[in-house]
């Protein structure tokens, strides 16, 4: 029996968080806006079974929560350097992010970013990487490996190439040349990787920026298993629950969020509206429901909030998602 050979192309504007949550339908995936304004980005997606390239680009903050697909893994990099977290590691410049199977990972882009993305079959890239260089690919591969990338520019001009690209897209004429583009791809990135020194995650800073990491992962995931429970929980909850200080649970969501868990609660729950908003259950649905649903008590405070998170009313949302 032949085998069918599946061709992705994807290029679509982004005007939500939400939409760029959708569009990466290969992998459970949360993605939420942190800064306030109009939202507005770019998804680019070309590929196939073997390999997929993902460009995307926004124009606010956002917080990406993700577990990486089974028997899959990702090679990924930021265009600008210092403005990207991968869990407890900050991007630096020509850093490379391998994320493999089945890793739970959290992201935080800055506005204006280009992230890439090299998604691979994990046991090809693998056995791949162990011919090119068996002893250096004698590390464990299960949890999130950071490279110190030596020269990334030619990866990043083989990028460049891809982003034009439409030919993955085609039809079954070209199966060969996606072959080899195919093959192709994994060269570049697995050179690129060969070239680089694997980063110290021992040290001192990285353990501790680990730990915070974990503690505020520990408080995201009480958050939402509280709000699918329809209950909302207080900081007094999650240090309480957590058996955290209030004040290492302040400074560990500073340290790597940024912002306090109080304002990120808040803007998580305002997230979690406007995809319902944006894609209601029926024509039924209000916004003062709701707002009740995820627990905003006083309707003009949450349409000022989410009108300066996301720059329009919500009825302006709802209107929009039945026309």
């Amino acid at each position: 029996m032949t085998s069918t050979h599946h061709t992705v192309y994807r290029d679509q504007p982004l005007f939500d968080a939400y939409e760029q949550q959708m569009a990466q339908d290969w992998l459970p995936i949360e993605i939420m806006q942190l800064s306030a304004g109009n939202f507005r980005g770019h998804y680019r997606e070309v590929g196939n079974d073997d390999v997929r390239v993902v460009f995307e680009q926004q124009n606010q903050v956002i917080h990406k929560r993700a577990i990486i697909e089974r028997d899959f893994c990702t090679v990924s990099f930021a265009r600008i350097a210092n403005q990207v977290r991968v869990s407890e590691y900050d991007a630096f410049d020509n850093s490379l992010f391998f994320l493999p199977s089945n890793v739970e990972v959290d992201i935080q882009a800055a506005s204006g970013v280009e992230t890439v993305y090299f998604r691979f079959e994990q046991s090809k890239l693998i056995e791949a990487a162990r011919v090119i260089n068996p002893k250096y690919w004698e590390m464990p591969t299960d949890h999130i490996l950071v490279f110190d990338g030596i020269n990334r520019q030619p990866l990043e001009d083989f990028t460049d190439y891809l982003y034009q690209l439409s030919a993955l897209s085609s039809d079954d004429s070209l199966r060969e040349q996606q072959k080899n583009i195919n093959l192709s791809v994994m060269e570049y990135v697995l050179l690129s990787l060969d070239s680089s020194l694997v980063f110290d995650e021992q040290s001192s800073d990285v353990l501790s920026r680990r730990r915070a990491a974990k503690s505020v992962r520990q408080a995201i995931d009480y958050m939402h298993a509280n709000l699918e429970r329809q209950t909302c929980p207080s900081i007094i909850d999650i240090c309480k629950d957590l058996h955290i200080s209030q004040r290492n649970l302040q400074y560990n969501f500073k340290k790597i969020m940024g912002i306090t868990p109080n304002a990120y609660l808040y803007r998580l729950r305002l997230n979690r509206v406007r995809a319902q908003l944006l894609k209601p259950a029926d024509i039924g649905v209000t916004v003062t429901q709701l707002a009740s649903d995820w627990h905003f008590w006083h309707l003009g405070r949450f349409s000022k909030d989410y009108l300066q998170l996301f720059g329009e009313l919500p009825s302006t949302t709802l209107h929009r998602a039945f026309n």
